[in-house]
């Protein structure tokens, strides 16, 4: 006889001589081995993970990865899980290798690493209903690391770094062309516009000449100025009282 204590959280599927007889709730109970060839399974119904450590695979490109992978379950049927597999634990990771790898066969590396979050969703929805057989139900699937081979990697960096430029010239083409536009724009606003052309000239030329302190001639104004001192005779001399100097001959 042996005494068998069975916890809150577990449940125990009692056989005698080979036949299942049923399933012992918590609680302290006798197992008579010798004389009823009694057997009691213990399982654990607490929420579990599992870990999928250094799973090498193919993705339909043909390039191999490595996995972590983390499935999160409970045991909801004692019975099923101790009649209907040799050893439920071995069964399961077995069937969640199966599911990463058919689905990870089905996709190419650029659609596992744009889509790394639904992989693993695809994969529970393969291994739930597999699982549920042996009175196993599937709480999560996801994927802990995905890991490149060292050349693979080099290779990745230089293709997204590819990627990076490429993306960067058609940027830069597009400033280009906007800064054409915008200046076809100004150049046909000015010319339906000659005063704010001529507005546009003093505002150069008076930023070339140093700033508004600075005074300067142009145009009809310039013109004007010059043909008022080309009537003065190159030998004039100012008057005593400021006015002009007398040339007329004589005394």
């Amino acid at each position: 006889m042996q005494r068998v204590t069975i916890q809150e959280f577990e449940k125990g599927v009692l056989f005698r001589k080979g036949r299942l007889i049923g399933v012992l709730g918590p609680g302290e109970y006798r197992i008579w081995k010798l004389w009823h060839r009694e057997r009691l399974e213990k399982l654990d119904l607490r929420i579990r993970t599992l870990v999928i450590g250094g799973q090498e695979m193919m993705t339909s490109d043909k390039v191999t990865l490595r996995l972590n992978a983390l499935v999160k379950y409970r045991i909801e049927d004692a019975t099923a899980a101790v009649v209907r597999v040799e050893k439920w634990a071995e069964q399961l990771y077995a069937d969640a290798q199966l599911a990463l790898r058919g689905e990870l066969a089905a996709q190419t590396l650029d659609e596992l690493l744009a889509a790394k979050g639904t992989l693993g969703a695809r994969a529970r929805e393969l291994l739930a209903p597999i699982a549920a057989e042996y009175g196993v139900r599937i709480l999560d699937l996801g994927l802990k690391d995905v890991i490149l081979p060292g050349e693979m990697k080099s290779i990745l960096n230089q293709v997204i770094e590819a990627r990076k430029r490429a993306e960067a010239a058609v940027i830069e083409r597009r400033e280009e062309v906007s800064a054409i536009r915008s200046q076809v724009n100004t150049a046909d606003l000015y010319a339906k516009n000659p005063t704010l052309m001529r507005l546009k000239e003093l505002e150069a030329l008076q930023g070339i000449l140093g700033g508004p302190g600075r005074t300067f001639v142009l145009g009809a104004a310039q013109d004007l100025l010059g043909n008022f001192l080309g009537r003065v005779a190159p030998g004039a001399r100012p008057g005593g009282n400021g006015g002009p100097a007398d040339t007329s001959g004589g005394g």
